[in-house]
């Protein structure tokens, strides 16, 4: 999962919405965690190895176009 992070600027203002990035992020982060926690594993380590060890993989996408929309070279 990628959170776009274009959609949380505001052209107009040329504010960032750190609140609403901040809300997206936490509740991907449940979503993810969700997930995880619903799976099935065909054994207890596996599933054990999955709780300790996994990774979220939250991600972000368009970093490159914010900075340009923000004039940041």
């Amino acid at each position: 999962m990628s959170l776009n992070l274009v959609k949380f600027f505001d052209e107009a203002s040329g504010d960032f919405d750190l609140e609403s990035y901040r809300h997206a992020v936490r509740l991907w982060t449940m979503v993810l965690e969700i997930s995880v926690t619903m799976a099935h594993f065909p054994s207890a380590e596996i599933a054990q190895g999955s709780y300790d060890y996994r990774t979220l993989g939250l991600g972000y996408a368009n970093l490159g176009s914010l900075l340009m929309q923000m004039g940041i070279p």
